[in-house]
């Protein structure tokens, strides 16, 4: 083998290696990032997860913290899935994202981990979770809320 092919099957090995890294990522990380969540939150340690690694990442784009603990989990759908959100979970409304939003809890009890929001075609569910053993949400309404504004800002 000639210096030549070797140096042209290295450089076709590392493009294809880039190529599969690349079409790896999820493709709502566009929407919403580990750095970003860090910067929203003041947590240290968050990493994208994949769906089914780890209990409860059923979502689109799901966090965990530095110990692991799934954190947030964010599912993007079609707008008219916003009334069923709204019907089942809705608390209160959240002003200033997407074209209505709300807030509501899925464990009674608890305080309020879900936002829900539409923006044209879109409909996206923010769900915080939380340590059932204290009884506390991971992330505050506030934090759900500026997550919510970072994500319609890009949909």
């Amino acid at each position: 083998m000639s210096r030549s092919s070797f140096v042209c099957g290295t450089y076709m090995c590392l493009i294809l290696c880039l190529a599969a890294n690349a079409l790896a990522q999820e493709p709502n990380e566009k929407y919403l990032t580990a750095s970003e969540m860090e910067k929203a939150t003041g947590l240290k340690g968050i990493s994208l997860v994949p769906r089914g690694s780890v209990a409860g990442a059923g979502g689109d784009l799901n966090f965990t913290d530095s110990s692991g603990e799934l954190i947030l989990m964010v599912q993007f759908t079609d707008a008219r899935s916003y009334a069923g959100f709204k019907a089942k979970y809705a608390k209160g409304t959240a002003a200033g994202i997407g074209d209505e939003a709300v807030m509501g809890s899925i464990v009674p009890g608890l305080a309020e981990n879900l936002l829900a929001f539409r923006k044209g075609t879109h409909c996206v569910v923010l769900t915080a979770f939380a340590d059932f053993v204290n009884q506390r949400v991971y992330l505050t309404v506030d934090q759900l809320t500026a997550l919510g504004r970072l994500i319609a800002s890009r949909l």
